[in-house]
């Protein structure tokens, strides 16, 4: 049986940040990632790795960074809100929305950077902070015509391994990882369970606003929902399992 999502139920998901009456903030250029990553840190098979295009559309001054393909059911659902003006029945079935696996994105308004993600049903965004770097590296490689230096830092008990340029001198780069002397082309843990790479680049004019609106809290208060909501699916599984052993 196919789902659907009434229009009632999609108006939250357009939520988006209230903007001032002030000029527009215009995008200089797009930078299209395709973002690897392991769900199963014990799963070696590289065929098992998810992977989505991530999209950076960005200037000195601001950037929005986002799932190509949750952008696209975004859409879906702008086009259904417009269509329900003028009609009362409007139904979108959950098998024609493009599929997608990232639902985060990233703001960044001068210095200051917002992670805005979905925990189940709610939307919560919170105020990140520049990462350190350190850059006393001589290594050196090409990446889509682009020389890039090396670069490394610590996040999340990892020690991620970048590759940025000084050919395009703006402070920018994937998800949280900006604040190096040029954008970020490259980047993966040593593990190699996140590994993102730049695909293409192209001069690109798009509005940059956040996509969406959502509760303010702290990086540690989402954390903490987010391991609240772990511990909850786990004990959802378990009584599940126990429920099919009964039987």
């Amino acid at each position: 049986m196919h789902k659907y999502f009434s229009i009632l139920l999609i108006f939250p998901f357009l939520f988006v940040f209230s903007q001032q009456k002030e000029e527009k903030s215009i995008s200089d250029l797009e930078v299209h990632y395709e973002y690897s990553y392991t769900r199963d840190t014990t799963d070696v098979d590289p065929s098992h790795r998810s992977k989505e295009i991530m999209v950076l559309d960005f200037n000195p001054s601001s950037s929005i960074y986002y799932s190509q393909q949750y952008l696209a059911a975004r859409k879906v659902f702008e086009q259904a809100a417009i269509a329900a003006q003028t009609s009362a029945n409007i139904e979108i079935r959950t098998a024609d929305l493009p599929k997608y696996k990232i639902s985060y994105s990233i703001y960044r308004n001068g210095s200051q950077i917002y992670y805005t993600g979905n925990i189940f049903r709610d939307v919560f965004t919170f105020e990140s902070t520049y990462l350190k770097w350190n850059t006393n590296y001589k290594d050196v490689k090409t990446i889509l015509g682009y020389q890039c230096n090396k670069a490394t830092t610590n996040f999340n008990n990892r020690t991620f391994t970048a590759w940025y340029t000084k050919d395009i001198p703006i402070s920018e780069g994937i998800y949280r990882f900006k604040g190096l002397t040029g954008l970020i082309l490259e980047i993966n843990d040593e593990k190699n369970y996140h590994s993102f790479k730049a695909i293409s680049i192209e001069k690109k004019q798009t509005e940059i606003k956040p996509l969406q609106k959502g509760i303010p809290v702290t990086r540690e208060q989402y954390i903490k929902r987010e391991k609240n909501l772990k511990v909850i699916r786990i004990l959802k599984e378990k009584n599940s399992q126990k429920k099919e052993e009964i039987k």
